[in-house]
């Protein structure tokens, strides 16, 4: 309910710099932004090694690295996937003003919600950011999020980082109320995966950068020199030294949160299987709800 009155206050609040004129200059402002720095975002699921990166890039002095910055995408995920305009306000006059606090010149944000609805507005408004695909094999990441009790459509933490199948997706799921909590966070590793494929087409099209990595390659320090290479960052001797310092660390695994009666699948292929037979490919389609309906619908989710 807090994070609902959170992200409504945002929506007035955007209303209320439109209603005095102010969309001009912030657009200018953004422009400036654009210009001036590089924009690096990554487009992957939750957990799938978004810290673990953070943490590399940390060790560069020449770039701003954060995991879900504030202000984070996650205040309005869950309502720009009815209201792309709401995330086009988001980015004008709330997360590009503090990107534009920051004096390095490269900007790199982790979160895996930026490819949850915030995309294209970018996109929209001009921006032309660079995007890191970060790959995870989708049992490792169900088991995961199942781990942590995030799954999907039902529980409560989910809703404010996760899609579910009644969102704009790429892969419908066809009956996803019968099926088990694994299977549908196994669901949201293929619609990452969907949209892996979705995005790389798009920074093709619009020629952006973009460039690939894996998890379990993230302790390689060849791996991670190729990612910054893809991303035209340079590396100094100083920066190399100061990676192979980071390289090994675990970053992030949440073994405190995972809970010990968690029930996972007796056999995971035929779970998996039966996922990938009620999944359809789709295209994403937004329709516009009301204010109010928008806003209500996942309060009540959360009580």
């Amino acid at each position: 309910m807090r994070n609902t009155l959170r992200a409504l206050t945002y929506h007035i609040g955007f209303r209320y710099q439109k209603a005095r004129g102010r969309d001009a200059s912030a657009r200018r402002r953004a422009q400036s932004v654009f210009a001036e720095k590089s924009l690096i975002f990554c487009v992957t699921n939750g957990r799938s090694g978004t810290k673990a990166l953070t943490a590399l890039f940390e060790r560069l002095p020449h770039v701003h690295a954060c995991h879900e910055d504030k202000p984070s995408f996650h205040l309005l995920m869950r309502w720009v996937q009815q209201n792309p305009e709401l995330a086009q306000d988001f980015w004008l006059h709330q997360k590009l003003p503090e990107i534009a606090r920051s004096e390095k010149p490269i900007y790199l944000d982790t979160s895996h919600l930026f490819a949850k609805g915030f995309i294209e507005p970018l996109l929209a408004i001009g921006g032309r950011p660079k995007m890191v695909f970060l790959k995870r094999e989708p049992r490792l990441i169900a088991k995961s999020m199942l781990a942590l009790g995030d799954i999907p459509g039902r529980s409560k933490r989910a809703l404010k980082w996760y899609l579910t199948p009644d969102d704009p997706v790429f892969l419908r799921l066809a009956d996803a109320n019968r099926l088990s909590d694994y299977q549908l966070c196994y669901w949201h590793a293929l619609e990452t995966e969907a949209r892996q494929d979705h995005y790389r087409k798009l920074c093709r099209t619009h020629n952006l950068g973009l460039a690939e990595a894996e998890t379990r390659t993230l302790n390689d320090l060849t791996a991670f020199e190729t990612l910054c290479r893809e991303l035209e960052i340079d590396l100094t001797n100083a920066d190399r030294e100061n990676l192979r310092q980071q390289i090994g660390s675990t970053i992030n695994s949440r073994s405190a949160e995972k809970k010990a009666s968690t029930s996972f699948p007796v056999d995971y292929e035929e779970a998996e299987a039966e996922v990938r037979q009620l999944v359809s490919p789709v295209q994403p389609v937004t329709k516009a709800r009301s204010v109010v309906r928008n806003y209500l619908s996942t309060a009540l989710k959360q009580i």
